[in-house]
Parts: C-alpha cells; structure tokens; sequence
C-alpha cells in the first residue's frame, strides 16, 4: 500500500524522497529528521531539504520537543483537499489566460480520432463545454457512456435534442428514436455517431467492432453539414410519427422507397 501512495505523490508533482517522507510520517509521528531518514531510506543529507520542501507544500508541520524538533504530517485530507482546491484555482487562470490567445486558433483544419476512448474524451469535453445546444445521433453504448455528461448539461440551460437508435428509457433533453435502425449501418456492422456543440464544432463518423474513423472539427462547413444532417434526420422522424400509415403504404413498411435516393418511382 505504502508503494503505491509513492507512486501516486509522485504523479501529483512529489520527488520520490519527499513522497518517502510523507508516508513515512503517516504511518509513525512525531519524528525527528534522522528518525525520518532513517525510517524512510533517505540520505541524512538529503532529508532537511526534503522537509523544508514539504513544509512549502504545507504537508508537513514542526512542533518543538523538549530536547529535539520533531515532525507530524498533515492529514491526507487536509493536504488533498488543498492540493484539488489549488489545482482547480491554477486551471481557472490557465483557461482565462489561454482564451485571451485563442483568437488565432485556425479553425479549418479536421482532426482524426482512431481511438475508442478518444472518442468518448473529445465528445465528453465538447458537451461539457457547450453553453447553448447539442444536436446528437447516439446508439445505446455512447448514449450509456456520456449520460451522465449530457444530462449535467440539460442542468446549465443546453437544449438538447437526440436521434437514438434502440430502445431506451432515459429520460433526458428530447430523444426521437430512430424508425429505421435495424437498415443503418448494417452492412458493415457498424454505427453512427454525430455530435454537434452550440452550433460551432462537430464530432461525426462510426463505430464498429474492429475499426474507428471519427473526424472533429470547428470548420465552419463541417460543422453546417453535420448539423443540417441530424437536423433533417429530426425532420424526417417528426413526419413519420405523424403520418406513418400513409408513409409506409407509399414507401414501403421499413420506408424502403423512400431511402432509395437513386429512384422517385412513386406517383405525386
């Protein structure tokens, strides 16, 4: 356990030393520097330095003994706690200060996701970001995964508006579930997925078993393209809810006729 606390300081920006110091002072206090070198294998000379860094982290407090200086840790709660609160107060200024810069972003160019969980970290940041509207076609294992994200977003004020293939009963934003999905994506075994963030960047492409093509951009064409074509995909099942039987006795009962865009044999 105490191996893996190490590793984890570490990763929060602690040398090994001084993450050693901390444990150590964890499991056993108050300690003097040499009782903490010693139970911790480091240096003699290395540890007054090591300390004097842990007390500029606040991680680590002196309290005065009758014939020596000793040292207790503060609690991994306290220190935690700080730590997020500084991380989160840092992260703020960064985002403030990198926005002033951005105007200078080209916004043209399209960036290719090959990976599984890239997609579901780029579609996660665009809805956590979005300030106005969300347009979205989802099937059941990306509606699960970002769930939680969208419907924070319904929360802040986002209108969201979701074409779902499948059955479901989650109850966020307004879902029109798709007619057709036993036809889409058939072939080749694979699905759809679009996501379109206060009309100004966009996520589209599939999903399959075997293979990832997703393309995201800010450019304004693909960003129009992708939301006129959830759009239109909204069109569609808002009429077919409405007129189904004439649908299906003009098109066909899985609107066959219809989605063959080859052909317009049907009489007006």
């Amino acid at each position: 356990m105490e191996k893996k606390a190490i590793v984890y300081l570490t990763h929060l920006g602690l040398s090994e030393y001084e993450a050693r110091a901390y444990t150590a002072l964890l499991s056993e206090n108050p300690l003097t520097a040499y009782e903490i070198a010693k139970k911790s294998g480091i240096p003699s000379s290395k540890i007054y330095e090591v300390i004097r860094k842990l007390e500029n982290r606040s991680m680590v407090q002196s309290i005065h003994g009758e014939r020596s200086k000793g040292f207790i840790p503060v609690p991994p709660e306290e220190f935690i706690n700080n730590y997020k609160s500084d991380m989160e107060e840092n992260l703020q200024t960064l985002n403030n200060e990198l926005s002033d810069l951005k105007t200078g972003i080209d916004t043209s160019y399209t960036w290719h996701i090959k990976e599984y969980e890239g997609l579901l970290l780029k579609a996660r940041r665009m809805i956590n970001t979005s300030e106005t509207s969300l347009l979205m076609q989802l099937w059941p294992e990306e509606m699960s995964a970002l769930y939680e994200a969208i419907e924070n977003a319904e929360a802040r004020g986002v209108k969201v508006a979701i074409i779902h293939y499948g059955a479901t009963n989650l109850k966020v934003g307004q879902i029109y579930k798709h007619p057709i999905e036993g036809s889409i994506f058939s072939e080749d075994n694979s699905r759809g997925f679009a996501l379109v963030a206060d009309s100004k960047e966009a996520l589209l492409g599939k999903v399959s078993d075997n293979n990832l093509d997703m393309i995201w951009s800010m450019n304004e064409g693909f960003v129009l393209m992708a939301e006129d074509y959830i759009r239109h995909d909204i069109y569609f099942i808002k009429t077919a809810r409405r007129f189904a039987p004439l649908l299906k006795a003009r098109f066909g009962d899985n609107f066959e006729k219809l989605r063959d865009v080859y052909s317009d044999d049907i009489p007006l």
